[in-house]
């Protein structure tokens, strides 16, 4: 029995009314199922055919017990059952059975009709999918703050602990040259330990996706000045750099987190060369890609085996301790890739080298895309 069996002939309610509520059922931005008193969909809206994967013919007729997955049926029984006693459901956090698909999160409401309409039981479900990634992502967020307040304190109190206790080292001990500039060389290396994980305390901290601000930039160019950052860095001689790309080439998103990116990529590239190696090469090369560019950053150096990849963008973790570092570079990168809505790969071999392939979007032409997008769905919906 579908929605339009219920004809206003029945004297139950007047054609207007009638009419306004069907195209009010059916322009519903939520999912909204009507049921029979057999608790079979005689009406289902187009976000419950969208939603759920199925189109409206194969959901009329459905039991209720279909729409629902079997592990919530203990659950859609007390429903009814309190429904059935006057008691409305209202928000109930759920799922939905979607086919051929995973079932979806809803908060949704439940109500009886005690009347003479053919149609019994109203169900209105609001998909709560959006609501649940961005909690998840949220959990996430939470625990990488607890870890980045622990290990920062720690990573902190390391090298200040170190440098007071060679000042009192040196407090008590004769003017000897050589001895002074043995401790005065643990001191800068305690002193640019702080340094390094301070900066990558500063960068996590950079910008959050709401106060970004997007420029139009030459790729060529800001990876030029990128690696002339490295000019003075340890190793940095030891390391031939190639790099591979259009003199043309622009992006427009947020300059400063795209610096940010390839400054680490770059130098974990040095970082990370094979100690004594006088092959050393760092290879950049970039392209067109989707709507924006697809950078790779591919060394010889170290690598990583398939236990280190899997931790590799976690925070303050350091896969080959003997080199330097704070342990945030990879962990940035991610961060910041994300925050530009990109996605970042790594392919590596112990001993044999590392790549890191970055996508990152140009905002404008996801923007153009959205609003061409947006014509199209207005379109086809008149």
């Amino acid at each position: 029995m579908m929605l339009k069996d219920a004809s206003p002939e029945n004297s139950l309610i007047s054609k207007e009314k009638y009419d306004f509520a069907r195209k009010l059922l059916r322009s519903y931005t939520d999912i909204v199922l009507v049921f029979d008193e057999n608790l079979n969909v005689c009406f289902a809206n187009n976000c419950a055919e969208d939603l759920l994967n199925c189109e409206k013919k194969a959901l009329i007729n459905q039991h209720i017990t279909q729409v629902f997955p079997k592990r919530q049926h203990r659950l859609l029984e007390s429903m009814i059952e309190s429904v059935e006693k006057g008691k409305d459901i209202r928000e109930r956090r759920t799922y939905l059975h979607v086919r051929r698909k995973r079932n979806i999160p809803v908060s949704l409401s439940f109500t009886f009709i005690q009347s003479k309409h053919p149609f019994k039981y109203i169900l209105v479900a609001k998909d709560q999918q959006q609501y649940t990634k961005a909690t998840d992502a949220l959990k996430q967020k939470n625990e990488e703050l607890k870890t980045l307040i622990y290990r920062a304190s720690h990573d902190l109190k390391g090298p200040l602990a170190s440098v007071k206790g060679l000042f009192n080292l040196l407090e008590d001990e004769p003017e000897d040259t050589e001895t002074l500039k043995y401790y005065l060389a643990l001191i800068k290396k305690s002193v640019d330990k702080l340094e390094d994980t301070l900066f990558g305390l500063l960068e996590l901290g950079l910008s959050t996706k709401k106060d970004l601000q997007y420029t139009s930039f030459n790729i060529r160019d800001c990876l030029e000045e990128i690696i002339g950052r490295f000019e003075n860095y340890p190793g940095r001689k030891d390391v031939i750099v190639h790099l591979t790309a259009n003199e043309d080439l622009t992006l427009h998103t947020e300059k400063k987190i795209f610096q940010s990116i390839f400054q680490n990529l770059v130098e974990n590239s040095i970082k990370y060369r094979k100690p004594d190696q006088n092959d050393a090469v760092t290879k950049i090369s970039v392209r067109r890609y989707k709507y924006g560019i697809k950078i790779k950053v591919k060394d010889n150096g170290l690598g990583m085996d398939r236990n280190l990849q899997k931790r590799a963008f976690d925070m303050f973790y350091r896969g080959h301790e003997h080199a330097e570092g704070s342990g945030l570079g990879l962990f940035i990168v991610k961060n910041n890739a994300e925050k530009l809505s990109g996605e970042i790969k790594v392919k590596s071999s112990l001993n044999m080298g590392t790549e890191i392939q970055v996508y990152l979007p140009d905002m404008q032409k996801i923007e153009k895309e959205s609003a061409k997008s947006s014509v199209s769905s207005k379109t086809s919906s008149n």
